[in-house]
């Protein structure tokens, strides 16, 4: 089953960063997108495989 969640992620400046941070925490990730931000965190909508 394919289901998407938000998660903050630590702001950096390199867009690998998101991508390593995600493979680190375990998610199996069909596609992320930064849908927000604040002054410390990106908000990350991700799909994933459950």
């Amino acid at each position: 089953m394919i289901v998407t969640k938000e998660i903050k992620i630590s702001k950096k400046c390199n867009i690998d960063y998101i991508e390593s941070e995600l493979k680190k925490r375990g998610y199996d990730v069909l596609r992320w997108a930064i849908t927000g931000y604040d002054t410390e965190n990106y908000t990350v909508n991700i799909a994933v495989l459950e």
